[in-house]
């Protein structure tokens, strides 16, 4: 018998202790974070992402919701946090006033490509911004230690409209897939939601109109709603 065949029974052995663990833990008392299961494991350890030189491979779908919607609302001004290498926002809202925040190394770097466009360097954790009238933050919540601060920040920063995405763990992996009860697979994701623990998380800070999986091959859930008043 091979080695790989041996080690079978092992493997379903560990998935089925960690699935025990996992639904066994609101009897237990463990007590929920960010509206996930309490079963879940949150990575404390994290790695940084470079998103700088990607394109439009990930969200694109995102920002064009963004753009039908500030077309729609006639929206002016836009604030996208955690805007990677922002080819996304400059080449599908260029018709609007963008401004794009993430980390300093960041910045220096697509401040180089796009000089005519507004950059913020720094950590929302830190900036006091005047409202924009839409928010966009694509797939940067999964990355975040403390996510309330990041929801915080959005509440703050825009005077109306906000679009968030962030993987669905659901899709993302089958129901006996290891990563389902985390931490995620991806070594650069803190934790991952579900549509409804994402939805309950969200809705705590913010009002939610439309929460829908936007691209199901990339496993995508996308909140757009509006600021509470």
């Amino acid at each position: 018998m091979s080695r790989s065949l041996m080690e079978l029974p092992v493997k379903a052995a560990r998935l089925s202790r960690q699935a025990l663990e996992y639904h066994f833990a609101p009897l237990l008392g463990a007590e929920s974070k960010f509206a996930i299961h309490p079963g879940y494991n949150h990575r404390t350890e994290i790695a940084y992402f470079d998103d700088t030189e990607n394109t439009d491979n990930w969200q694109r779908e995102v920002y064009e919701r963004a753009r039908d919607l500030m077309a729609r609302e006639g929206l002016r001004t836009v604030y996208d946090v955690g805007c990677g290498s922002g080819f996304k926002l400059v080449e599908l809202l260029k018709d609007f006033e963008t401004t794009g925040i993430d980390l300093p190394e960041t910045i220096v770097s697509v401040r180089r490509r796009y000089p005519d466009r507004n950059w913020i360097a720094g950590s929302f954790e830190e900036l006091e911004l005047p409202p924009a009238d839409l928010v966009i933050c694509a797939d940067v919540i999964e990355h975040v230690a403390n996510p309330d601060r990041l929801l915080r920040f959005i509440a703050q920063s825009t005077g109306n409209w906000f679009v968030l995405s962030t993987p669905d763990r659901d899709l993302v992996y089958g129901w006996r897939n290891r990563h389902r009860f985390g931490p995620p697979e991806n070594p650069a994701h803190v934790r991952e939601w579900s549509m409804p623990e994402f939805a309950r998380y969200v809705g705590r800070t913010l009002d939610i109109e439309e929460h829908f999986i936007s691209n199901r091959e990339q496993a995508t859930q996308c909140v757009i709603g509006r600021v509470r008043k």
